[in-house]
């Protein structure tokens, strides 16, 4: 491709989600834009001479739009497949301590890579140190990084700010060209109320995005409500935050967050799958986008959000995978077909959610959620050209006579055989340009087994010296991140 003439990809279908499907269609790309969508001959005839890709039996498509995710733990994938909710994360904080700091960022890229094969071009990752930014940028992927933010001790509330200014500070400067930064106080169990209402007035004042994990499990729930259950007595004692005083609140954690100030248009709420009716509306009222991730919050047991209600009330939805520690793979089709049947089985509807619903809470509204549909989640001519190809033309996928069903009922990340982002394949036929894929799963697997020698030797528990991370007075946050 020149700097003068586009490049066009030509394939059976054509979604630009922002518009009606086209078959026989094609995409012109000029430099990182798009430069037109539309029939592939009209297309065509628009730019003679232009290089054509022809994708063939494949379906075009805007790369999706992760809004959550934890690239950093892809080295925990499966290893806590059955635990309940609040063991699970009492036992990830074990797991969590153990890494040192190169294998952080190994695992970041491994799961990073892992996106852009699978479809993935734009990310909301999530992450204590900013670990995964550089790895997620050096795969192709563009997207925020969310710095998380714990603390229940409101006598260190101005220590913790400054750190928190600090660690957002280095972020922002480290930050590639694809990546802005913003905060998340993990959640209402380990972020205390002084310090949320704290950091939303700072993030205000700098404009900075926020998001947190919130209503995601029973757990929270009654810890916020009644001030007791496991994250009031296991979780507390295993962090050393036992000597601190549980104030029941009698709310809902939605209702809790809202009363300190903390929802606007520029909150991402995650999970959510224990918000009621009287939650959503504060949402709606607040603009506060949500982010729905149906198979981190199913496999779990925490629930299932109330989707239907969300997007009948106008609440902005986007989609998330979760980590791979909880919801093992970074396949958004697979959170797409999670979604639609998780929610047809509950309301004992299928006119309740249909395919072109779920293709477009993984994309525009993904973009939506994130304040980015200016620029991605769509094909449109002007946008970011961030696209990719999914293969239909194996047998499971004959006849195809409507692509946003092929996409929801039949496909998965191995049939994603083309990733673009701006303008830039970033992977095609199995291969990453410039990324060592196989070196990068054998580096993995070795970590992984030292995480487990660690196990079965008894290093694996937060506040160890062997851990690495209880040096300073503020490790403990680090640790718990």
């Amino acid at each position: 491709m020149t700097d003068n003439q586009p490049t066009i990809y030509r394939a059976d279908w054509v979604l630009p989600v922002a518009g009606p499907f086209v078959a026989g269609g094609a995409v012109a790309v000029a430099g990182e834009r798009i430069a037109a969508v539309g029939d592939a001959a009209e297309v065509a005839a628009a730019y003679p001479g232009a290089q054509v890709v022809d994708l063939g039996r494949a379906i075009v498509m805007p790369g999706f739009v992760n809004c959550h995710s934890h690239l950093e733990y892809t080295l925990f994938r499966g290893i806590l497949d059955d635990a309940q909710f609040g063991d699970w994360i009492l036992q990830l904080v074990d797991f969590k301590a153990s890494l040192t700091p190169e294998e952080y960022a190994l695992s970041a890229r491994l799961g990073a890579a892992e996106s852009v094969a699978s479809g993935i071009t734009t990310v909301a990752d999530t992450c204590y140190g900013g670990t995964s930014m550089a790895p997620a940028a050096e795969a192709g992927l563009r997207g925020r990084l969310y710095l998380e933010v714990f603390g229940i001790d409101d006598t260190r509330i101005d220590e913790t700010l400054a750190a928190t200014e600090r660690r957002l500070d280095e972020a922002r400067a480290a930050a590639p060209p694809t990546f802005d930064v913003g905060l998340m106080p993990h959640a209402p169990y380990t972020v205390s109320s002084r310090l949320f209402q704290t950091l939303a007035a700072f993030s205000r004042e700098r404009g900075i995005s926020m998001a947190s994990h919130v209503a995601e499990s029973k757990d929270e729930l009654t810890y916020v409500r009644s001030g007791s259950g496991k994250f009031a007595h296991d979780f507390r004692e295993k962090l050393g935050w036992e000597r601190m005083l549980v104030q029941p609140y009698g709310v809902s954690p939605i209702k809790y967050l809202q009363q300190w100030g903390v929802f606007d248009a520029d909150f991402l709420a995650v999970h959510c799958t224990q918000a009621t009716l009287d939650d959503v509306h504060i949402l709606r009222a607040k603009g506060t986008p949500i982010v729905h991730c149906p198979k981190s919050n199913a496999k779990l047991g925490c629930g299932i959000a109330p989707l239907p209600d969300l997007l009948r009330l106008g609440v902005t939805v986007g989609l998330g995978t979760d980590s791979p520690a909880a919801s093992n793979i970074m396949d958004m089709f697979d959170e797409m077909r999670t979604m639609l049947l998780l929610h047809r089985a509950t309301e004992r509807d299928a006119s309740v959610l249909d395919a072109e619903t779920c293709v477009r809470l993984a994309t525009l509204g993904g973009a939506e959620a994130l304040g980015m549909a200016a620029e991605v989640g769509s094909l449109e001519p002007g946008k970011l050209a961030d696209l990719i190809a999914v293969d239909i033309s194996s047998s499971h996928f004959a006849p195809v006579e409507n692509p946003y069903s092929a996409l929801v009922f039949g496909a998965n990340q191995d049939d994603v055989f083309l990733t673009v982002v701006g303008g830039r394949p970033v992977y095609r036929d199995g291969e990453h340009p410039g990324l060592d894929v196989e070196l990068l799963r054998a580096e993995a697997l070795v970590a992984r087994l030292r995480l487990q020698e660690r196990s079965r030797q008894g290093l694996v528990r937060v506040g160890s010296v062997e851990s690495g991370w209880w040096q300073t007075g503020g490790a403990l946050e680090e640790a718990t991140a």
